[in-house]
């Protein structure tokens, strides 16, 4: 029986840095002099914005998840979590550490994008209401663990309590470990939370 737990179950490496990805691209949209060179430019960027997005709600569902699945595994006999970084963090760090600052990035975006595709595309996309609850849930979830500073433990773990009292039918670890596998976070929508 292992005695420890992973932290991350390897679905950090998939995670894009949202924030630089969309000011390198809009860096680029306002260095071009012409709005059409500016539509036209947007309109090739626009289908990997909204993977971006979608890859990074993604995600967020599977901290969700997983947090989900090694808290409620390891209730009875809870385990100690490895690979947390940000047990490292100095005190100074700790009181600089803004734990949302990506989530409130990417929130913030949601409008920015469906008046940008309108303008740019001549057609708004709206970003699905399910992807927005998912960014408020894993929000409060990050608020709830103060950023994962002090968890060291399973049973440190606060899940939200639309999870907390959640019983998923489906096996969490199978889907997570394929999403891994295939290198595909998309898969973990197979598993609703919300």
């Amino acid at each position: 029986m292992q005695e420890t737990v992973a932290f991350d179950p390897g679905i950090g490496n998939l995670i894009l840095d949202f924030n630089t990805f969309i000011n390198d691209i809009y860096s680029q949209l306002m260095n071009l002099h012409s709005v059409s060179q500016k539509r036209t430019r947007f309109k090739l960027y626009n289908n990997k914005i909204y993977s971006g997005i979608e890859n990074n709600i993604a995600f967020y569902h599977g901290c969700l998840l997983w947090a989900y699945y090694i808290k409620k595994e390891n209730e009875k006999a809870p385990k100690d979590i490895i690979g947390n970084v940000f047990l490292s963090l100095t005190p100074e760090q700790i009181k600089e550490y803004d734990y949302l600052i990506q989530v409130n990035f990417l929130e913030n975006y949601f409008d920015s994008y469906e008046r940008d595709t309108s303008y740019y595309i001549g057609k708004k996309v709206i970003i699905p209401d399910l992807w927005k609850k998912t960014l408020e849930l894993y929000k409060n979830f990050l608020e709830l663990n103060k950023g994962f500073v002090n968890t060291r433990k399973t049973d440190d773990i606060v899940l939200p309590d639309t999870l907390e009292n959640r019983l998923f039918t489906q096996d969490i670890y199978s889907v997570i470990s394929k999403a891994v596998n295939e290198k595909n976070l998309k898969i973990l929508f197979d598993i609703p939370i919300i």
